[in-house]
């Protein structure tokens, strides 16, 4: 049944026109006429700004006729999303930039339907409709409704298998079933959420026939998956392959543990009915910490261990003509973390039907922040007609297209990991320090700040909100929540769960979203209350964690 549209879906009046723009990225050279980007390629692979100007874009799937979808989520903030379209003129340098949708909520995946209609994952439904069409919204339709939206991993992530049944993903509420607002956490013994027919951390499938026909019912096709954020279909086999999100802060629960390292992310085989350990397990059916002996070899293994934290938020098989025949068959993966590993596009080898069979190769590295480049963090992936790459990166707001050009190299990368440099030259030696240290602040440092808020508040990630957070710098971190603002309070006041830091991660803070996104537990909330409480203390300082401002 056709639904109304919610308040500012509408139609976009005029389509804009875009040529080599480039955003907050400086031109290095031209990549096949587009402005170039400064990353590290194989030898005659570049990769080139399509267009910018997106708030926060996420996927990017290639339409029928040529042109491209982009789903730009909008940030956190609710019914900021919108769906563009790019259309290449002739010369396929100039993009025609049309929003289609707007005042869509949270949105994330996107997929072609068999039905030929592009179906788009919002925070609370999928809705599907005709892009081609005169009116687009005009044909939007709730597909499947009710979607569950609470929690740490609300967002809706799709992908359609060669029979038609569509595949969505129901992130955990929690990170590794700790209380959330809504769940209860564990007992030790088992975790609610993670249980039943209405359970978190699955994939569902959903059986859609026919126009009009809105899906209430499912089952659920996986189980124990964290975040199934990437998820791809290959094309000929059928296999259904899943990045995994793992969980964070593990050494939160057995410090013997290293959270830079540990635990890995997943790429996993997903086979019906079979559960992949999430909370109870994590890498090869280690049992977690909360669930110390429980038993993990009726598990299914991962088919692969990534890097920690590298975040898999892009899938898909390459089949396109462009690339040279070593990239026929490979899985390309974007690793969106902003962490040590994160920050990359890797291409993992394959057997005939998909499975893979080694490990990740860098097609795109070394995009970090350098002089005025800014860190790159790529989300959706796909391969357009001409077999080019496409990328949606929403650090920058911008997507991106691979090219390559046999004249300039054989395009195939090296083997290996690289690992991205320390943003401040003296973050090692801090993490040393803070190691040692278990003051309240030096807690919140290492259970909070440094796995969930550095990444949009640190050195590479930017200072969102104008507050700097550094990795492992209890002290400057403190100071600087501390300090007074011109024409505001500081972000913490002593003895005042009033200040806008804890409101903020409360999540009471009227017409913003809590942070960091999805909240924070009310063990990790209480921790933060607690320092406040005593007078926000700051940690005791020393000659080698001192942090200039």
């Amino acid at each position: 049944m056709k639904t109304a549209l919610h308040l500012g879906l509408l139609l976009a009046l005029l389509p804009l026109r875009v040529q080599a723009q480039t955003g907050k990225y400086t031109p290095n050279g031209s990549c096949d006429g587009l402005p170039r980007i400064d990353v590290s390629t194989p030898r005659g692979v570049c990769v080139g700004v399509v267009a910018d100007g997106f708030r926060f874009p996420r996927t990017v799937t290639p339409l029928a006729d040529g042109s491209l979808a982009v789903v730009d989520m909008g940030g956190w903030v609710p019914r900021k999303g919108s769906l563009w379209r790019l259309t290449p003129d002739a010369s396929g340098k100039t993009y025609v930039k049309r929003k289609l949708l707007e005042g869509l909520d949270r949105p994330h995946g996107a997929a072609v339907g068999p039905d030929g209609l592009l179906y788009i994952g919002e925070l609370s439904r999928v809705i599907r409709f005709d892009p081609g069409a005169a009116n687009p919204s005009s044909t939007v339709e709730t597909v499947i409704p009710a979607l569950p939206t609470d929690g740490r991993h609300p967002l809706t992530a799709l992908v359609f298998d060669e029979r038609g049944y569509l595949y969505v993903n129901r992130g955990s509420a929690s990170d590794n079933c700790e209380p959330m607002k809504g769940h209860r956490g564990t007992d030790g013994r088992t975790c609610p959420e993670a249980e039943g027919h209405s359970a978190r951390g699955v994939i569902r499938r959903y059986a859609l026939t026919g126009p009009g026909r809105t899906a209430t019912t499912w089952m659920n096709h996986a189980v124990g998956l964290r975040n199934s954020m990437a998820m791809a279909i290959h094309p000929e086999s059928g296999l259904f392959v899943q990045g995994e999100n793992s969980r964070d802060s593990i050494n939160r629960r057995d410090r013997r543990l290293d959270d830079r390292t540990t635990p890995h992310e997943e790429l996993n085989i997903i086979v019906p009915y079979q559960d992949y350990g999430w909370p109870y397990c994590y890498d090869d059916n280690e049992a977690s910490p909360e669930f110390k002996g429980f038993d993990c070899s009726r598990m299914r293994k991962p088919a692969l261990l990534l890097p920690a934290h590298v975040a898999p938020l892009g899938m898909t098989y390459y089949a396109g003509g462009m690339f040279p025949d070593w990239y026929k068959g490979k899985l390309l993966v974007t690793y969106h973390g902003y962490r040590d590993f994160g920050q990359k596009l890797v291409a993992i080898p394959t057997d005939a039907a998909g499975r893979p069979t080694g490990e990740p190769f860098e097609i795109i590295n070394g995009w970090y922040k350098k002089g005025t480049q800014p860190m790159g963090a790529p989300v959706g992936v796909s391969v357009g007609r001409d077999g080019s790459i496409f990328l949606a990166e929403d650090k920058n707001g911008t997507v991106l297209r691979l090219f390559f050009d046999p004249r300039k190299g054989d395009g195939i990368p090296t083997p290996g990991l690289s690992v991205k440099p320390s943003a401040e030259p003296n973050q090692d030696a801090r993490c040393r320090e803070l190691a040692t240290r278990d003051d309240s602040f030096s807690r919140i440092q290492r259970d909070i700040i440094d796995p969930l808020c550095t990444s949009c508040h640190g050195a590479a990630g930017g200072n969102a909100g104008n507050l700097r957070l550094a990795r492992c710098d209890d002290i400057g971190n403190a100071q600087r929540l501390l300090a007074p603002r011109p024409g505001h309070a500081p972000f913490v006041v002593p003895r005042s769960l009033g200040s806008e830091l804890y409101l903020r991660l409360e999540g009471t803070t009227p017409g913003l979203p809590p942070m960091p996104a999805g909240g924070l537990n009310p063990e990790l909330l209480a921790e933060v209350a607690e320092w406040i409480n005593e007078g926000a203390p700051i940690p005791r300082q020393s000659l080698t964690t001192a942090s200039p401002e």
